[in-house]
Protein backbone atom coordinates (compact mmCIF):
# COMPACT_ATOMS: atom_id res chain seq x y z
CA UNK A 1 0.00 0.00 0.00
CA UNK A 2 3.30 2.39 0.57
CA UNK A 3 3.95 2.07 -2.91
CA UNK A 4 0.74 3.04 -4.21
CA UNK A 5 -0.26 6.12 -1.98
CA UNK A 6 2.79 8.80 -1.17
CA UNK A 7 5.09 7.38 -3.37
CA UNK A 8 3.24 6.16 -6.30
CA UNK A 9 5.29 7.57 -8.77
CA UNK A 10 9.05 7.26 -7.24
CA UNK A 11 9.47 3.88 -9.08
CA UNK A 12 10.01 5.84 -11.82
CA UNK A 13 13.35 6.84 -10.04
CA UNK A 14 14.16 3.42 -9.27
CA UNK A 15 16.59 1.26 -11.57
CA UNK A 16 15.06 -1.07 -12.68
CA UNK A 17 14.36 0.75 -15.74
CA UNK A 18 18.11 0.44 -16.55
CA UNK A 19 19.63 -2.00 -19.11
CA UNK A 20 22.46 -4.05 -17.37
CA UNK A 21 24.46 -3.91 -21.08
CA UNK A 22 26.23 -0.89 -20.17
CA UNK A 23 27.83 -3.48 -17.15
CA UNK A 24 28.49 -0.64 -14.96
CA UNK A 25 27.77 0.34 -11.31
CA UNK A 26 25.31 3.24 -10.87
CA UNK A 27 24.52 5.38 -8.10
CA UNK A 28 21.45 7.62 -7.84
CA UNK A 29 20.74 10.23 -4.95
CA UNK A 30 17.63 12.16 -5.22
CA UNK A 31 15.76 15.01 -3.49
CA UNK A 32 11.86 14.31 -3.70
CA UNK A 33 9.47 16.37 -3.36
CA UNK A 34 5.59 16.10 -3.95
CA UNK A 35 1.55 15.56 -2.80
CA UNK A 36 0.06 12.48 -2.38
CA UNK A 37 -3.40 11.50 -0.70
CA UNK A 38 -2.83 10.52 2.89
CA UNK A 39 -4.32 6.79 2.18
CA UNK A 40 -5.87 4.99 -0.81
CA UNK A 41 -9.16 6.60 -1.06
CA UNK A 42 -8.63 9.86 1.00
CA UNK A 43 -10.04 12.98 0.10
CA UNK A 44 -7.10 14.60 2.14
CA UNK A 45 -3.16 15.25 1.08
CA UNK A 46 -0.31 15.33 2.79
CA UNK A 47 3.16 17.14 1.37
CA UNK A 48 5.97 14.63 0.51
CA UNK A 49 9.78 15.29 0.88
CA UNK A 50 12.37 12.62 0.89
CA UNK A 51 16.23 11.94 0.02
CA UNK A 52 16.21 9.34 -1.77
CA UNK A 53 19.38 6.50 -2.56
CA UNK A 54 20.07 4.50 -5.15
CA UNK A 55 21.93 1.69 -6.83
CA UNK A 56 22.70 -1.07 -9.41
CA UNK A 57 25.67 -3.31 -10.47
CA UNK A 58 26.60 -5.09 -12.99
CA UNK A 59 26.40 -8.33 -12.02
CA UNK A 60 22.09 -7.65 -11.78
CA UNK A 61 21.56 -6.70 -7.92
CA UNK A 62 20.05 -3.72 -7.20
CA UNK A 63 18.99 -1.42 -3.81
CA UNK A 64 16.46 0.77 -4.03
CA UNK A 65 13.63 2.57 -1.57
CA UNK A 66 10.61 1.51 -4.40
CA UNK A 67 11.40 -1.81 -5.47
CA UNK A 68 13.57 -2.68 -2.46
CA UNK A 69 16.98 -5.20 -2.45
CA UNK A 70 16.86 -7.64 -5.30
CA UNK A 71 18.40 -9.11 -8.33
CA UNK A 72 17.45 -8.52 -11.98
CA UNK A 73 17.78 -10.25 -14.78
CA UNK A 74 17.71 -9.08 -18.75
CA UNK A 75 17.56 -11.16 -21.74
CA UNK A 76 18.75 -10.67 -25.16
CA UNK A 77 15.31 -11.17 -26.04
CA UNK A 78 13.91 -7.95 -24.46
CA UNK A 79 12.55 -10.21 -21.63
CA UNK A 80 13.31 -9.44 -18.30
CA UNK A 81 12.81 -10.79 -14.62
CA UNK A 82 13.51 -9.82 -11.17
CA UNK A 83 12.79 -10.66 -7.46
CA UNK A 84 13.24 -8.05 -4.39
CA UNK A 85 12.60 -7.93 -0.77
CA UNK A 86 10.85 -4.72 0.33
CA UNK A 87 9.02 -3.21 3.34
CA UNK A 88 5.37 -1.74 3.39
CA UNK A 89 4.82 0.57 5.98
CA UNK A 90 0.98 -0.41 6.34
CA UNK A 91 -1.46 2.40 7.00
CA UNK A 92 -1.76 4.03 10.30
CA UNK A 93 -5.76 5.29 11.60
CA UNK A 94 -4.01 8.92 12.12
CA UNK A 95 -2.58 11.98 10.93
CA UNK A 96 1.06 10.92 10.79
CA UNK A 97 3.89 12.55 8.45
CA UNK A 98 5.92 9.38 8.31
CA UNK A 99 2.71 6.60 7.37
CA UNK A 100 -0.20 6.73 4.86
CA UNK A 101 -3.68 7.07 7.15
CA UNK A 102 -6.05 9.83 8.39
CA UNK A 103 -7.44 10.78 11.50
CA UNK A 104 -10.67 10.11 9.40
CA UNK A 105 -10.02 6.00 10.33
CA UNK A 106 -10.07 6.66 14.01
CA UNK A 107 -11.04 2.98 15.64
CA UNK A 108 -10.19 1.46 12.33
CA UNK A 109 -6.30 0.11 14.47
CA UNK A 110 -3.17 0.34 12.58
CA UNK A 111 -2.49 -1.93 9.59
CA UNK A 112 0.92 -3.61 10.80
CA UNK A 113 4.05 -3.03 8.11
CA UNK A 114 5.00 -5.96 6.26
CA UNK A 115 8.15 -7.85 4.87
CA UNK A 116 7.45 -8.08 0.97
CA UNK A 117 8.68 -10.50 -1.74
CA UNK A 118 7.97 -9.22 -5.38
CA UNK A 119 8.25 -10.56 -8.01
CA UNK A 120 8.70 -9.15 -11.61
CA UNK A 121 8.27 -10.25 -15.18
CA UNK A 122 8.13 -8.50 -18.25
CA UNK A 123 9.06 -7.33 -22.22
CA UNK A 124 10.64 -4.47 -24.36
CA UNK A 125 8.00 -4.27 -26.78
CA UNK A 126 7.12 -1.60 -29.67
CA UNK A 127 10.99 0.05 -29.29
CA UNK A 128 11.60 0.90 -25.95
CA UNK A 129 7.88 0.55 -24.99
CA UNK A 130 7.97 -1.58 -21.56
CA UNK A 131 4.78 -4.15 -20.12
CA UNK A 132 5.33 -5.98 -16.86
CA UNK A 133 3.08 -7.88 -14.32
CA UNK A 134 4.41 -8.23 -10.77
CA UNK A 135 3.27 -9.72 -7.35
CA UNK A 136 3.58 -8.58 -3.99
CA UNK A 137 3.56 -11.45 -1.22
CA UNK A 138 3.78 -10.68 2.47
CA UNK A 139 6.06 -12.45 4.47
CA UNK A 140 5.51 -11.48 7.67
CA UNK A 141 1.63 -10.37 8.45
CA UNK A 142 0.53 -12.62 5.62
CA UNK A 143 -2.69 -12.28 6.98
CA UNK A 144 -3.31 -9.23 4.51
CA UNK A 145 -3.08 -11.48 1.24
CA UNK A 146 -1.59 -11.21 -1.85
CA UNK A 147 -1.69 -8.18 -4.52
CA UNK A 148 0.06 -7.38 -7.40
CA UNK A 149 -0.25 -5.31 -10.83
CA UNK A 150 -0.01 -5.12 -14.49
CA UNK A 151 1.90 -1.70 -16.09
CA UNK A 152 2.32 -0.31 -19.11
CA UNK A 153 5.05 2.52 -20.12
CA UNK A 154 5.06 3.83 -23.59
CA UNK A 155 7.27 6.81 -24.43
CA UNK A 156 5.77 9.41 -26.27
CA UNK A 157 8.72 11.91 -26.82
CA UNK A 158 12.51 11.13 -26.89
CA UNK A 159 15.38 13.25 -27.88
CA UNK A 160 19.08 13.58 -26.66
CA UNK A 161 17.92 15.79 -23.12
CA UNK A 162 14.33 15.04 -22.80
CA UNK A 163 11.92 11.89 -22.37
CA UNK A 164 8.35 12.14 -21.82
CA UNK A 165 6.29 8.83 -20.91
CA UNK A 166 2.76 8.03 -20.30
CA UNK A 167 2.46 4.33 -17.86
CA UNK A 168 -0.96 2.89 -17.19
CA UNK A 169 -1.74 0.10 -14.52
CA UNK A 170 -4.28 -1.70 -13.01
CA UNK A 171 -3.71 -3.18 -9.60
CA UNK A 172 -5.85 -6.43 -7.90
CA UNK A 173 -5.87 -8.24 -4.50
CA UNK A 174 -7.39 -11.50 -3.24
CA UNK A 175 -9.74 -11.39 -0.43
CA UNK A 176 -7.81 -11.08 2.15
CA UNK A 177 -6.30 -8.05 0.77
CA UNK A 178 -9.46 -6.21 -0.37
CA UNK A 179 -10.58 -6.71 3.53
CA UNK A 180 -7.57 -5.49 4.69
CA UNK A 181 -7.31 -2.16 3.38
CA UNK A 182 -10.91 -1.37 1.97
CA UNK A 183 -13.24 -4.17 4.42
CA UNK A 184 -14.69 -2.99 8.09
CA UNK A 185 -14.90 -5.75 10.38
CA UNK A 186 -17.81 -5.82 13.24
CA UNK A 187 -14.83 -4.89 15.53
CA UNK A 188 -13.75 -2.15 13.55
CA UNK A 189 -17.34 -0.94 13.62
CA UNK A 190 -17.86 -1.00 17.30
CA UNK A 191 -14.70 1.13 17.20
CA UNK A 192 -15.28 3.55 14.82
CA UNK A 193 -18.16 5.76 12.61
CA UNK A 194 -17.96 3.09 9.82
CA UNK A 195 -20.70 0.38 8.85
CA UNK A 196 -19.48 -3.46 8.76
CA UNK A 197 -18.18 -3.93 4.90
CA UNK A 198 -16.97 -7.22 3.42
CA UNK A 199 -14.79 -6.86 0.18
CA UNK A 200 -14.28 -9.48 -2.60
CA UNK A 201 -11.11 -10.01 -4.01
CA UNK A 202 -10.33 -8.68 -7.92
CA UNK A 203 -9.33 -5.35 -9.58
CA UNK A 204 -9.56 -2.97 -7.43
CA UNK A 205 -8.17 0.29 -9.01
CA UNK A 206 -6.47 1.47 -11.89
CA UNK A 207 -3.54 5.02 -12.69
CA UNK A 208 -2.68 6.78 -15.25
CA UNK A 209 0.48 8.90 -15.07
CA UNK A 210 2.56 10.97 -17.38
CA UNK A 211 6.27 11.37 -16.63
CA UNK A 212 8.90 13.78 -17.82
CA UNK A 213 12.85 13.50 -17.45
CA UNK A 214 15.23 16.33 -18.77
CA UNK A 215 18.74 16.56 -18.68
CA UNK A 216 20.05 19.36 -16.73
CA UNK A 217 23.82 21.35 -15.85
CA UNK A 218 25.49 17.97 -17.34
CA UNK A 219 24.75 14.22 -18.11
CA UNK A 220 24.83 13.37 -14.50
CA UNK A 221 22.20 15.65 -13.46
CA UNK A 222 18.48 15.44 -14.24
CA UNK A 223 15.07 16.00 -13.45
CA UNK A 224 11.98 13.81 -12.85
CA UNK A 225 8.42 14.84 -12.94
CA UNK A 226 5.47 12.95 -12.88
CA UNK A 227 1.83 13.87 -12.37
CA UNK A 228 -1.23 11.12 -12.37
CA UNK A 229 -4.33 10.21 -11.48
CA UNK A 230 -5.82 6.64 -9.75
CA UNK A 231 -9.43 5.62 -9.51
CA UNK A 232 -11.03 3.20 -7.01
CA UNK A 233 -13.09 0.23 -9.00
CA UNK A 234 -15.75 -1.93 -7.92
CA UNK A 235 -16.17 -3.25 -4.25
CA UNK A 236 -13.34 -1.26 -3.19
CA UNK A 237 -14.52 2.23 -4.57
CA UNK A 238 -17.28 1.26 -2.60
CA UNK A 239 -15.93 1.31 0.81
CA UNK A 240 -17.64 3.71 3.75
CA UNK A 241 -13.75 4.38 4.45
CA UNK A 242 -13.55 5.67 0.80
CA UNK A 243 -14.01 9.46 0.94
CA UNK A 244 -12.83 9.90 -2.87
CA UNK A 245 -12.64 7.27 -5.52
CA UNK A 246 -10.07 9.57 -7.63
CA UNK A 247 -7.32 10.26 -6.07
CA UNK A 248 -4.23 12.87 -7.72
CA UNK A 249 -0.76 12.79 -7.38
CA UNK A 250 2.29 14.74 -8.24
CA UNK A 251 6.53 14.84 -7.49
CA UNK A 252 9.20 16.24 -8.85
CA UNK A 253 12.93 15.15 -8.15
CA UNK A 254 16.49 16.11 -8.45
CA UNK A 255 19.05 13.45 -9.34
CA UNK A 256 22.37 13.10 -9.61
CA UNK A 257 23.57 9.83 -11.27
CA UNK A 258 27.61 8.82 -10.96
Amino acid sequence: MRKRLSHLCLSTLGLTGVSLAHAENIYMFSLVTGIAPRYEGSRDYRPVVAPVIAAQFDNGFFLSPMEGAGYKKEFANGLFVSTALDYDFGRSDSNRADLPGSNYLKGMGRIPGSLMLSVQAGAHVFGTSTISMTLDQPLTHTGRGLSGHVAMTVPVLQTPTNQVDITGSIHAGTGRYAQTFFGVTDAQAANSNFRPYSVKGGIDSAKVSVGWTATVFSPRWSVHTEAGASRLIGNSGDSPIVQKKVNYFAISALTYRY
